[in-house]
């Protein structure tokens, strides 16, 4: 049974790391589908730009949690304008007996790896130079850029009789902007009932939420255009499909999530999340 789901969204020191490896299969998709979905037209007095938390953690890290806890106190603040990825990743987040979930990802290590995170809990917002601490998220999302340059729009189908996923993506300009731009795509679940250490304590039914999947195009996303150029005014189109089978996901729980980033300084423009499957 195929389910579509649609979603407009307007915009405006290195760690340890450890040796295990870690456990696949991985996602692999085709970026050669074609768009053949319409979108709604664009209401852009409906415009409002979204802010991408990336928040590095681990089930072995005691004082992850107090991130977590933090996460869930910013969204009651910024409600919508507020998209949080957690990324297990680092030597806290190894699996072993006491907590035998592997929540980490290829993408996600070469992620604290390439910020150089160097411990958890720690996050990084709209993906600028800046590695934070729990206490300096909220002044960082605060005082973030809130200038819209460009529109997202998502619709997912989701066949459950195949696992197969097709993300259809259009981004408008709503502005110019110079420097090339890139699509990212990731796949993230809630509600996961795992093992975490919080402070002295072992919780072995933690509800471990936002928790970074996969990526459906690349740790660092595909160029929106042939060359990542963009121009005021104009709309690009991208679509993929992804074989989500052999994986241990509730999709019901599952989320896309798209943005936008600069392609030279990494940094995000714009966020977008729908989720995998519109009931």
């Amino acid at each position: 049974m195929k389910k579509n789901a649609i979603i407009i969204l307007l915009f405006c020191t290195l760690g340890m790391i450890s040796c295990d490896k870690i456990q696949g299969p991985y996602l692999s998709s085709d970026d050669s589908v074609n768009t053949d979905v319409e979108f709604p037209d664009l209401d852009t007095a409906a415009v409002f730009r979204a802010l991408l938390l990336e928040e590095y953690t681990g089930h072995r890290c005691n004082n992850c949690p107090n991130g977590h806890r933090e996460v869930e106190n910013l969204l009651q603040t910024f409600g919508d304008t507020l998209i949080p990825i957690s990324i297990h990743a680092g030597f806290l987040a190894n699996p072993n007996s006491s907590f035998p979930m592997d929540f980490r990802t290829e993408e996600g290590t070469q992620l604290y790896n390439d910020f150089q995170l160097g411990g958890t809990p720690r996050g990084i917002a709209n993906r600028v130079a800046t590695v934070l601490e729990v206490n300096q998220w909220r002044d960082s999302l605060q005082n973030a850029d809130r200038h819209c340059i460009a529109a997202i729009q998502l619709i997912n189908q989701f066949d459950a009789s195949t696992s197969k996923l097709k993300v259809h993506t259009k981004t408008t300009l709503l502005d110019s902007y110079e420097n090339p731009v890139k699509l990212v795509i990731y796949i993230t679940e809630d509600h996961i009932i795992a093992p975490q250490l919080d402070g002295e304590a072992t919780i072995p039914d933690y509800e471990h939420m936002h928790v970074l999947r996969g990526s459906v195009n690349g740790v660092y996303g595909a160029n929106i255009s042939e060359n990542g150029t963009v121009e005021k005014g104009m709309s690009y189109t991208k679509s993929y499909e992804v074989d989500c089978s052999g994986k241990n996901w509730n999709p019901a729980n599952c989320s896309v999530v798209a943005f936008l980033t600069d392609a030279d300084t990494k940094t995000v423009l714009q966020v977008a999340k729908l989720p995998l499957i519109n009931e």
